[in-house]
């Protein structure tokens, strides 16, 4: 984990391709006396509330959510100081330098790897899989591309358990 992970924060919890685009919610429960300062800002969704309903929404929509535009509203009620702004920037600033961007790469596919190892690996058809996924990741689409000869990572998550299949 890194330093500043258990910082009060919203954080992205799903997209709706749709009509919303990004909802936001916190990373962890706050008091009840916070809570309704922000109360305006949140909504309760549940798939329903969504055109396509799953079709079209990745992530986790069920549960409180704001949208996008109220985020800063949101920060600075709460007083969150590491905010959506800050570390959107912090990435656009590692990823307009070449040598940072691949550092940040490396950094973040070493994390998804121990994230996902970390996960349950359940015994199931891989296209069965990828047909009840939220998000599927392919780094340097090297499972598309060494599918052939037998090699390659292939992360997928899914509401209930987190995958990687190893060719």
């Amino acid at each position: 984990m890194m330093a500043g992970d258990n910082d009060l924060k919203l954080e992205t919890k799903c997209y709706d391709a749709m009509e919303y685009g990004y909802l936001y919610g916190l990373n962890r429960k706050i008091p009840d006396e916070d809570w309704e300062k922000i109360k305006p800002y949140m909504r309760k969704w549940k798939r329903m509330d969504f055109v396509e309903g799953n079709i079209k929404v990745t992530g986790r929509p069920e549960g409180y959510r704001c949208l996008e535009e109220d985020v800063p509203k949101v920060e600075e009620i709460l007083g969150i100081t590491n905010t959506l702004a800050k570390r959107r920037a912090n990435i656009e600033e590692k990823m307009s330098d070449p040598i940072k961007k691949v550092q940040f790469k490396d950094q973040v596919y070493n994390w998804l790897t121990m994230l996902f190892k970390s996960g349950t690996q359940p015994k199931q058809d891989l296209s069965r899989l990828a047909i009840h996924s939220t998000k599927i990741y392919d780094p340097a689409d090297g499972f598309k591309n060494g599918a052939e000869d037998g090699y390659g990572e292939l992360f997928i998550y899914t509401p209930s358990w987190n995958v990687v299949h190893n060719q």
